[in-house]
């Protein structure tokens, strides 16, 4: 079930090949599902630059493609509450997550 999503979806497969921060922030936000998360907390815990990450969820210039981002492909939610934006895992993201884990380890 999960790895036919994966074979089906290449922008999914591509946009997680091209970028380890994509993937932290997918690893990261697993570890912490179902809770959310905002930006500066998922670098410090990842130990990546809080930018790279805004670049990873959302897009950022040319650097980190719109359509590439995690929130873009739906496998991170964004919620706002209060003004702050908060990100977590979503189904499908969460369905990714269990099979590179799977693959990975």
């Amino acid at each position: 079930m999960y790895t036919s999503f994966l074979q089906y979806d290449p922008r999914v497969v591509r946009s997680l090949k091209r970028s380890r921060v994509r993937v932290a922030i997918l690893l990261y936000l697993n570890k912490i599902y179902p809770n959310m998360s905002y930006p500066a907390e998922i670098a410090r815990n990842i130990g990546i630059d809080a930018t790279n990450v805004l670049g990873g969820l959302r897009g950022m210039g040319s650097r980190y493609n719109g359509s590439s981002s995690l929130v873009e492909l739906g496998l991170v939610d964004k919620v706002d509450i209060n003004g702050v934006s908060y990100y977590k895992l979503s189904k499908i993201g969460k369905q990714v997550v269990d099979v590179l884990e799977s693959s990975l380890f």
